[in-house]
């Protein structure tokens, strides 16, 4: 995941190890499902901010989306170290203890610098956050204006010293509790979009588009 090994040990799994990936899979499905990410700073004090978030197109950065006026973009322009998180909820585990209950999940914790996006990279940055959220949208927008863009800040987070957690398994009980009369297993949670909604200033002529039946949250 890194080559640096002084900032292998910031991101080294100490608590349950065994949940580690570094399966590339993994990766790609948190960066294709994610749609927010949780931004840390020390800005005199512990501040973490939900922002919009889309992967690069190759991978290696993350896109962070927010606005010129917000102190964490400040801040994360200026290159000071932060923390990104991302996680998909995936199941409740139901076990036979509380202690034992516990979730299904994927998980990515990144430590870095961002760095500011300017120019042409920063529109293709939009558009890429644009067509990550909102696939096939793009081309019927109208262009953002000049003073949209000066109030938008679009940093990459790099994506090279990351870990990965993958919690999947079935209840681990302890081995009196297994006979116990109590329902165990698991309960998964599954993401979908909803009907498409009109704004009350639609013209009715205006039909739900297409593109919108092919979105899907798997």
């Amino acid at each position: 995941m890194t080559s640096n090994p002084s900032a292998k040990r910031s991101s080294a799994i100490k608590r349950s190890p065994h949940k580690g990936s570094e399966d590339p899979a993994h990766l790609e499905e948190i960066l294709r499902r994610s749609f927010v990410a949780h931004v840390a700073i020390d800005d005199g004090g512990p501040v973490i901010i939900p922002v919009a978030c889309a992967p690069s197109k190759d991978r290696s950065e993350l896109l962070l989306h927010g606005s010129t006026a917000s102190r964490l973009f400040n801040r994360l322009e200026e290159g000071v170290d932060a923390c990104v998180e991302m996680t998909l909820l995936e199941g409740l585990v139901l076990a036979r203890s509380s202690y034992e209950s516990s979730m299904h999940y994927k998980s990515l914790v990144a430590f870095g610098r961002a760095r500011a996006l300017e120019g042409q990279e920063k529109l293709d940055a939009l558009d890429a956050l644009v067509e990550h959220l909102l696939p096939h949208r793009l081309p019927e927008l109208r262009a953002s204006y000049e003073q949209e863009l000066k109030a938008t800040a679009i940093v990459a987070f790099p994506l090279d010293d990351y870990t990965i957690k993958v919690s999947g398994s079935d209840p681990k009980d302890k081995p009196e509790d297994i006979s116990a009369p109590i329902w165990a297993g698991i309960v998964p949670i599954v993401e979908s979009f909803g009907e498409p909604i009109p704004a009350k200033n639609l013209n009715p002529d205006i039909s739900v588009p297409s593109y919108i039946n092919t979105w899907k949250r798997s």
